[in-house]
């Protein structure tokens, strides 16, 4: 609570602070179950970067917009638990020379002197108990600390652990070098980049699901043939080959997909139908998993759909002129039906959630038939 008060009084001493921005600040320093510097930022009290301008001047300590990721060593990731960076948000990025690149680095050594050394980037002064723990983990001599935006640290933290993880080709050679796969049913990850088990068809999997995402991928294809099968992505309207692994691992692959959606691994002559959930960085990925018998085994589809995506407004569906007329006609009048057709990822979904969000007013009262549902809308059940 020192730290909140700290802050506060900081807060206070900005030019621009207002009694009622300060007021609403106090309200929230009563709330014990979360940081108050995050709750003054999701309630848009305060933008992130004014705030983390506030913490550097308050610990005289820089704030970098931008990490910078050049000659970034990435030896930590044997030493350092991904979700212990995630949880305080902080990460070592760089081993530095006495600052001659003009940047206003400040450094922190245990002996108190100021020297060059390992670049920790935090994003909030609740991560200095956290900052030591990592020193001590990296074995740092010496170290200076910068303040960086939530987003950016996640980032840095995935690609560098990306960095270390073998990619689906890799990881199929070394599977075939092998020849033998344990099926381990672990529960899927909150996120893809947490560890979730060393069993090659995990990490083959949430090697295929990262890459998907990442690309920007609709969905995800895993294909069956005579000798062998294929995993493809949808990108664009387009499929792209992803990777063909050898035709025995194609039970263990559809096996852990069927067990994070939660299907039926032992039905495999009826079609199923399921979903599931994953994160990659600050992103919620939602999945939806159908199955479908072939002679060569059951076909695979994974839809993918970002949950965390700002939903577009009807203005911004690049509808011709006399197409946006036509629309706006249609759903403001007092009955009817509207008939949304196209192939996988034409944009039926974005067009009727669009058309949602316009129409929603509190003079409405609004019902949908959904399934699945894909977006949360509130004033609509």
């Amino acid at each position: 609570m020192n730290m909140e008060k700290t802050l506060l009084e900081a807060l206070g001493r900005q030019p621009g602070s207002s009694a009622d921005f300060l007021n609403e600040a106090r309200k929230l320093q009563a709330m014990d179950n979360e940081d108050l510097a995050d709750l003054l930022v999701k309630r848009k009290l305060i933008p992130e970067g004014e705030l983390l301008e506030t913490f550097s001047s308050r610990y005289q300590l820089p704030f970098w917009p931008e990490l910078t990721l050049e000659n970034i060593q990435d030896d930590f990731t044997d030493l350092v638990p991904i979700h212990f960076l995630k949880k305080h948000l902080l990460i070592p990025l760089m081993t530095a020379e006495p600052d001659d690149t003009g940047n206003d680095v400040a450094g922190r050594t245990p002996n108190g002197k100021d020297q060059a050394g390992v670049v920790i980037a935090i994003n909030s002064p609740a991560a200095f108990p956290a900052l030591d723990d990592l020193v001590r983990m990296i074995d740092a001599d010496a170290y200076q600390v910068v303040f960086a935006n939530r987003s950016t640290i996640l980032e840095a933290i995935s690609m560098m652990y990306d960095l270390k993880r073998d990619s689906a080709e890799q990881l199929v050679q070394d599977m075939e070098d092998t020849g033998t796969i344990a099926i381990d049913e672990v529960e899927s990850a909150a996120d893809l980049t947490d560890d979730v088990g060393d069993a090659p068809i995990i990490k083959l999997v949430n090697n295929i699901l990262t890459q998907s995402i990442k690309a920007g991928a609709s969905d995800i294809h895993i294909e069956p043939y005579d000798e062998g099968f294929k995993v493809r992505h949808r990108v664009d309207g387009i499929l792209y080959d992803l990777v063909s692994p050898p035709k025995w691992v194609q039970a263990a692959l559809i096996s852990r997909i069927k067990i994070m959606a939660k299907l039926d691994i032992a039905e495999k002559r009826l079609p199923q139908d399921g979903r599931m959930e994953v994160g990659i960085v600050n992103q919620k990925i939602d999945i939806r998993v159908s199955t479908i018998p072939t002679s060569f085994g059951e076909r695979v589809v994974l839809r993918l759909l970002n949950k965390t995506s700002s939903l577009l407004e009807l203005t911004e569906l690049g509808l011709s002129d006399q197409a946006f007329t036509a629309m706006e006609q249609l759903i403001t009048a007092p009955n009817g039906i509207v008939l949304v057709t196209g192939p996988a990822g034409s944009g039926k979904t974005t067009t009727l959630y669009s058309v949602l969000s316009t129409i929603n007013k509190p003079g409405v009262n609004i019902i949908t038939i959904e399934d699945p549902v894909e977006y949360q809308i509130k004033g609509i059940s």
